[in-house]
């Protein structure tokens, strides 16, 4: 940021091409609109970058975040000397959750919309899942990285109509998973700290270095 201004060109891609490696950007989220083009520009400094949709996010709903492991499967399937960063933009539980479930859940809670994005949290842990274990079948030493860009507010809560979507009034908004796992990790740790994405490259430049160096308790990006 630069006077409260995103400088777009200094981002997390750009910096992984100059420290080396090859990058791929696999996304089934929107490339051109509103909501879209800012994060199209990053990706498509990319050194190999394909979509699933052709406009914005909401163009052909029928597409699904599970097809991206297609990609990543070819990508893991050939042996390279050069280090790989491979990034896969979800649309995970973004509203309309039952586009992204194409209106399947297993338990009803209050409507069908809130239903669906339970379902859908079900969903992209399952694919995560399948991702780290294709991971571990490449034979190569690897860490993954999980975080969601935002939160969601309940909409018309209590009602027959009840459904999540962006907003930034309240303090689930801004709270998210981000995970690291990693294939020398020897125990499992939840750091309680609050983390900003503002400071994103500076978690992102230790991550991708000395693994021996991965003290994440300690990275200086907080609130």
């Amino acid at each position: 940021m630069v006077d409260g201004k995103p400088q777009y060109q200094d981002n997390f891609v750009t910096l992984a091409n100059r420290a080396g490696f090859q990058t791929w950007w696999f996304s089934n989220q929107g490339q051109i609109g509103e909501y879209d083009t800012a994060i199209a520009s990053i990706a498509k400094r990319a050194d190999e970058v394909q979509f699933l949709k052709n406009g914005d996010f909401e163009a052909n709903k029928n597409t699904q975040d599970e097809q991206l492991l297609k990609l990543t499967e070819q990508v893991l399937s050939v042996q390279r000397t050069q280090p790989q960063l491979i990034v896969l933009h979800l649309m995970g539980s973004h509203p309309q959750a039952c586009d992204r479930t194409k209106g399947k859940y297993t338990v009803f809670v209050q409507s069908k919309e809130t239903s669906c994005y339970l379902y859908s949290m079900t969903q992209t842990d399952t694919l995560l899942g399948k991702l780290y274990h294709q991971l571990q079948n490449s034979g190569e030493s690897f860490s993954m990285t999980y975080f969601s860009d935002h939160g969601l507010a309940f909409k018309e809560r209590g009602k027959e109509v009840q459904y999540l979507a962006h907003d930034d009034k309240y303090q689930q908004n801004f709270q998210v998973p981000f995970m690291v796992l990693s294939s020398d990790d020897k125990a499992h740790k939840v750091i309680k700290a609050r983390r900003s994405a503002n400071d994103f490259l500076g978690f992102f430049s230790q991550w991708t270095g000395d693994p021996r160096r991965r003290d994440y308790a300690s990275l200086p990006f907080h609130l």
